[in-house]
Order: C-alpha cells, then structure tokens, then sequence
C-alpha cells in the first residue's frame, strides 16, 4: 500500500514538473496577435496567418485578428478566403469601413465588380470623406480604361491627406501609364521623403526607373530595397529583371540562386536563370533549369514555351528527351478531346508532334483523331509517315538469316491493313484520276511578318514579349497556305516594322504585344498591308485561368486568317476543265465560284482586308464541281474571246455555297476576295470576336496588380 502511495506521488510530482513548463509558454491571444502584426508587417504572411489562427482557436469572436487574417489573405491572393474572413470580422470588429473596403477590393479581384461597387456606395454613403473607397472606385475606373478618372480620384485622396502613402504611390503608377514620366517622379519622390524606411516604397520607385528605361536609378532603388528588408523577396525578383536588362546574365544567376536556396518553389527565379544560361549559350544547363521549373510548375505556359523553343533550335529530333516534354502535349490533346474539343485537341497534338516529330505513338493518336472526323486522305498520310518512319525497334525484327518472317505488333498489322483498305477506297479519287499526289504540292500563298515591341520591364516573364511572338509563329505550322515568320530582335515601333516587311516582300505584317498577370494572359495585335502600310484588321485577346496563353494564341491564328480570302493556283487545264489545289480542308466545296488571275498579280487592297487585281489580268471564273480534302476540278470559263490561261495562275473565292460546314478546323483562311467571311465557321468566329470586342475594357495589367499590392 505505502508503495502504491509512494508511486502516485511520485508520478503526480513528474507530472507537474512537466506541465508546469507548458503552461507557462502558453500565450494569450493577444500576444499571439502581437506577434502576427510583426510578422505581417515583415510581409511573412504564411506566418502571420498561421498565428493569427492560433489566436482565434483561443478567442473565435476576436475581431482584429480575423480583419488582419483576410488582410494577410488579400495579401496571398486568396481573394475568396479574404472576403470570409472579412464578413466574420464586421460581427466582431469596430473598423467597419476598414473591413468593408477590404472586402470590396477582394471582390473586384475575384470580378465580381458589381458587388464591389455597391459596397464602396454603402462607405461613402455613411463616411463621405472615407479614402479608402474611394481607392476601391478608382481600382474599378482602372479595370475600365478610365485611366483619367482614377487619376482625379488619387488625386481627391491626396488632398484629403497630403502624406497618404497609396495615394502617393498609385498616382505615380497611373502617371507613367499615362505617358507623364516626370508627374510619376515627382509623385515616388515624394512617397520616398515620406517612407524612406519602407522598402515595399522603394521597391515601385524601382520598378518606375525601370519602365522608364533608367536601369542605373532603377538598380539603385531596387537594391535599397533589399538592404532595409532582406527578406523582401519580390525586391530580389525586380532586382535580377534590372540586371538581366542590363545582359549581366552571370549576376542574375547569381540572384535566382539567392532566391532558390531560400525558397525552392521560386518558379520565376527557376525561368530567369533558364534565360540567362541560354544567353551566355549554356543550352543544357538551361535546359535543366527549365525542366526543374516545370516540375515544380507544369503548368508555366512560357516556361514550357521557352524549353520547346530552345529545343527546337539546339537539339537534333532524335533526342529522347523530346518525348517526355511532348506527352504534355499529347494528355492535354487526350483531355480535350474527352470534352468533345476537336480544335484544342488537334492544336494539341500538333504542338506534341512540333516537340516530337518522330513520336509514334503521338501521331497514331493524331491520325485516329483524323480519321474520327473524316479527314481520311490526312489519316493515310499520317500512317504512312509512321511506317515509313518506324524505328530499329519498332520495325521489322528479323528471326534469323535465312527466314524473312517478322514479327509485327497489333498496331503494326492494324495501320498496315487500314493503308491497304483507305488506298483502295480513295483508288478512284480526283488525285489518281489526274495522277497527282497532293501533299506535294506546295499550297503557300501568304507572307506574314510578326515583329514585337518590347517593354522595358516585366513583372512575371522576362522576354515574354519574345517568347510569345515564336509562339505565336509556331500556331501556324500546321496551316499550309500562309509562311509566318517573327522577326528576332524587338522592333522600335511601326516605322521599323513597314521598312521590314516591305522589303521582305511580305502581304501583311503584325505588330504583337503581350502582357499577363499572375492568372491571367492578354495579347494586341495590329495587322497592316506591307505593301501601303495601311492598318488591316486588330486582334485584341484577353483570356484568364488554365491555358490562358496557348487559348489566346489560337484565337490570334484565327482572327489572322479571318480576313485572308481563300487563294489557290491551277494545276492543270485539260478543254476547260481544270484542277486545283484548293479543297474541303481549304474551305471549299461542291459549287464554289471564283476568280482567275494572271499569276503574281494578286495584290492587297490599299486599305482594309481583301485582295485586287486589274482587269487585264482577269482571265475568267472557275466553278468547282467535284472536292476531295487538298484538291478540287471543275468548269472553266474564259474571259473574253482568246484563253489565255497557264497552269500556275491564281484563283481567288468570290462566292461559297451557303451550306454548314462538316468539320471544324480552325487553320485555313477563311475570308472571300472581298476579305468578308467565306464559310460558315469564319461567319460564326467573327460574331463571337465582335462580341469579344464590345466587352468592357475591364482587363488585369501591371498597372492594378501593383496597386493592389499597397496595403
């Protein structure tokens, strides 16, 4: 028994030798709060967050704390996380403008403008003079263009409170994207007298320097930044963007390391040490990088555009390594097409197979989605190509010398005896009934220029301007009739461009911009005739969410060849009956008319879309009574008493029967000589583009991103 009484002291003793400790370190939720607010301030906001929720655990109704925490939430991104919070903390909290303007500006983020518009109303009703709602109406101004009503707005503010820090350095950001570079200076002159200790001030008086083209200022700012807070990350990424401007790539490399070691997950630090190994020509090194970034980010648009293109130029097609980064590709393709996408889909795999030519089991996904949609001449295409091109270990596996027995897989004996099967079928086509093998035939009638103009600093991508316009060419490897090419170097503007392209002898050339934010991908595209310098047609994209830049490119391929008429040449004239190379992928069908042209005399038109010709060149019309895929035959009529057609002349659509279109494909010309849309498709494309374009303006930019950063 004493013994029992002994261990029970004993254990009681132990124990409150050990829990005494524990509850001595426990802290108050106030302490707690305390200590976020620290954090916070030292924008750790992972931190912050998480004792700010150890503080509610302890007091759930403590209002500062959630008010604080949706702040922090604001801060991350977490726009919709933000908005909770902050309805949790108008129950508890006496701050009720502070929170509601916080609200308001989480909901413009998360687009729901309405709402944050009767929200910043609700403010200013109760507090009139209330600057913070007025920022948030500003914010909404900035979403619509209204870049001189935000101005005033600032401006207000800045009169109400002369030091206010947001007014200051909005107003600073708005000026320089209004063209007025020194209001901006004054504006972070005055900010910088005010909080010369705040390195997130010094960190925009940067960035100004930059987009000015003033690297010099602009380094030195960046690197005040970092010496008051070094663990203002976002200084370091401005910092190795100034350096990278300033080709000092060894520098930068330096500072993505810096970066890296402290957070691995520092995906713009992985793509700009890429960048930089690729410019001092460390292509694998770059290449490395490249792949780690993606592996931690896959879904890095210009990341993976930036490795394909590098690919494409440094590596032979045979690298193994061309497989791995094309099954990307070709899971997206798979996805799309579960989603009954046929046009994503076909980009898809061809954006694989522009990585991996030689990949067979790719192309045989390819051409069974061809042969899905009736494309049957392109499908046998496809499986040729793959048993021509089979490799040692997918061919033929001799058994010994003497015995010529192979063995074959499955898919080897199917494509073999769908070869046999589609080349009976098509025995009796219009290619065997005039001996001609269309995929031979070289169907380029367009010269496209794409030169880019180049901004000084980027916030997310570096070049992106750059990697883009390749992009952007590369959308038009799989349409045969227009030649694209991007100039290498940025253009200084439009003068530059003209000379360029008219002494390329081009028919149109574009002058591409892009521009993103965290979630979202924009590009503008102006199309001009390189003959007369004349505008020609605007594409304008704004796309949001996952593959927001591939979406937007393909809707730049199309809005290019919307207004490029339908044009082929003649191949053969047998008594007036004549065959062409134009065809259903082309846009064309059974009763299409056009117009015969001397060869080389089809010209742009002066102004707008469309095409010319004189009339001494025009040599008669021809109606298309029999289409296969790439070719057609059909009646020829001549203008005038003498034929003086030659095979090689050209035909341009003047007319299409009105009919629906069987097959969606989004890369031939769509347009009729008029430069009007010529098939159903392009009819539909240009109703959806002019809906597009009567949108409101509302569109994230540098510019709202940057202020959404003042807290």
């Amino acid at each position: 028994m004493k013994r029992n009484i002994f261990h029970s002291f004993t254990l009681a003793f132990l124990l409150l030798i050990f829990a005494y400790p524990l509850c001595a370190q426990k802290k108050s939720a106030l302490e707690l709060f305390n200590q976020a607010q620290e954090l916070q301030q030292q924008s750790r906001w992972f931190d912050a967050v998480d004792l700010y929720q150890e503080a509610l655990l302890l007091n759930p109704q403590y209002g500062d704390a959630l008010y604080n925490l949706a702040l922090c939430h604001y801060a991350l991104g977490s726009y919709d996380l933000s908005v909770q919070y902050a309805d949790e903390a108008s129950k508890y909290a006496r701050n009720f403008s502070d929170i509601q303007n916080l609200k308001g500006l989480s909901l413009i983020s998360l687009g729901r403008v309405n709402e944050a518009k009767d929200v910043f109303s609700q403010i200013l009703k109760k507090y009139p003079n209330d600057v913070n709602a007025r920022f948030g109406l500003a914010e909404l101004d900035l979403l619509d263009g209204r870049l001189t009503v935000a101005e005033s707005r600032y401006q207000d503010a800045l009169k109400r409170d002369a030091s206010n820090r947001k007014a200051l350095l909005s107003l600073a950001l708005v000026s320089a994207e209004m063209g007025k570079p020194e209001v901006s200076e004054n504006y972070i002159r005055q900010a910088l007298s005010f909080y010369s200790g705040e390195p997130e001030v010094h960190y925009m008086a940067a960035y100004l320097s930059a987009k000015n083209g003033d690297y010099k200022t602009a380094e030195q700012r960046a690197r005040s930044a970092v010496l008051i807070n070094g663990n203002f990350d976002k200084a370091y990424s401005i910092l190795a963007g100034i350096l990278y401007a300033q080709k000092r790539y060894n520098e930068v490399i330096d500072i993505c390391d810096f970066r890296i070691g402290r957070n691995r997950d520092s995906v713009d630090a992985w793509y700009l040490k890429g960048l930089s190994l690729q410019k001092l020509g460390k292509n694998e090194d770059a290449i490395e990088t490249y792949e780690t970034g993606l592996s931690i980010a896959p879904q890095d648009e210009v990341m993976r555009n930036a490795l394909e293109q590098l690919a494409g130029s440094y590596l032979s097609i045979e690298d193994s390594r061309r497989n791995i980064w094309a099954v990307f590709h070709s899971a997206k393709a798979e996805e799309y097409g579960r989603n009954f996408d046929g046009i994503a889909e076909r980009y898809e795999y061809q954006k694989a197979l522009s990585v991996a030519p030689l990949n067979n089991k790719i192309r045989q996904s390819f051409a069974d989605m061809l042969e899905r949609d009736g494309h049957y001449e392109l499908y046998l295409q496809q499986l040729k190509f793959i048993r021509e091109n089979e490799t040692s270990a997918e061919s033929e596996i001799q058994t010994n010398e003497n015995s010529p027995a192979a063995k074959r897989t499955r898919e080897q004996i199917k494509n073999d005896d769908a070869i046999e099967v589609y080349e009976s079928l098509l025995r009796n086509n219009i290619a065997s009934r005039w001996n001609v093998d269309p995929f031979y035939l070289d169907k380029t009638r367009w010269n496209i220029g794409i030169y880019y103009t180049k901004k000084p600093v980027q916030l997310f991508h570096t070049d992106l301007e750059e990697i883009s316009a390749l992009a952007a060419k590369d959308v038009f490897n799989g349409v045969p009739s227009a030649y694209v090419d991007v100039q290498s170097e940025p253009v200084s503007g439009y003068g530059e461009a003209f000379r360029l392209a008219r002494n390329s002898g081009r028919d149109y050339f574009v002058i591409f911009t892009a521009s993103e934010t965290e979630r979202t991908y924009s590009l503008d595209a102006v199309i001009y005739s390189a003959r007369t310098g004349t505008k020609t047609s605007e594409v304008h994209v704004y796309r949001t969410g996952n593959d927001c830049m591939a979406r937007a490119l393909q809707r730049f391929r199309q809005g290019v060849l919307d207004i490029l008429p339908i044009r082929g040449k003649v191949l053969r004239n047998v008594h007036g009956q004549l065959l062409v190379d134009l065809g259903k992928n082309d846009g064309v069908s059974k009763d299409s008319e056009f117009d015969i042209v001397r060869k080389g005399c089809v010209i742009t038109k002066d102004s707008g879309s469309g095409v010319s010709y004189n009339k001494k060149d025009f040599l008669g019309t021809f109606k298309v009574e029999n289409s296969d895929e790439e070719i057609s035959e059909g009646v020829y009529k001549k203008n005038g008493f003498y034929d003086t057609l030659n095979v090689g002349d050209e035909i341009v659509l003047t007319k299409n029967p009105e009919k629906k279109e069987t097959s969606a494909l989004d890369n031939r010309p769509a347009a009729n000589v008029s430069g009007e849309p010529a098939t159903e498709e392009a009819r539909k494309a240009e109703l959806e583009s002019l809906k597009e374009s009567l949108r409101p303006a509302s569109r994230e930019s540098d510019l709202i991103h940057l202020i959404r950063t003042i807290i």
